[in-house]
């Protein structure tokens, strides 16, 4: 399992919210805000991450930091957002699938913890962010 995949399954975790698919669609990025992005949206970026080492060798736990962006032209539809993001992440636990339920299209998650939370105006885009962290352990 790479990091890669642990993004993709939130991603997908995030678009099977009724509340939060309503208010994005499938406006969840990886990394940027596509140029000229206007509407309501997500972006998602692991910004650390940390894998362990125990006396019998490599742990298979993983734990990323992924920071959740909340973008929108109004700051209380941005904090909406994210505090539906938050409702919806803080704490899961569990197996995520995504596609087709593949054996290959799923990761197993020990927790998710918000650890941090932000806001800032983007002048040049014209649009408010709400940010927050989350570490996340998962099973490589």
């Amino acid at each position: 399992m790479s990091l890669s995949d642990i993004r993709v399954a939130l991603r997908s975790y995030l678009l099977a919210d009724n509340s939060i698919a309503a208010i994005v669609g499938t406006r969840i990025y990886p990394v940027k805000l596509p140029q000229g992005t206007t509407l309501t949206s997500v972006v998602y970026t692991r910004i650390s991450g940390l894998s362990g080492v125990t006396s019998s060798g490599r742990e298979r736990l993983s734990r990323p930091r992924i920071q959740i962006d909340c973008w929108s032209q109004q700051v209380d539809d941005a904090a909406t957002l994210a505090d539906l993001v938050k409702e919806r992440i803080d704490g899961l636990r569990g197996a995520i699938q995504w596609d087709d339920n593949s054996p290959g299209n799923a990761v197993t998650v020990q927790g998710v913890f918000m650890d941090m939370e932000r806001e800032d105006y983007d002048d040049a885009a014209k649009l408010h962010r709400v940010s927050r962290d989350y570490i996340v352990w998962f099973e490589e």
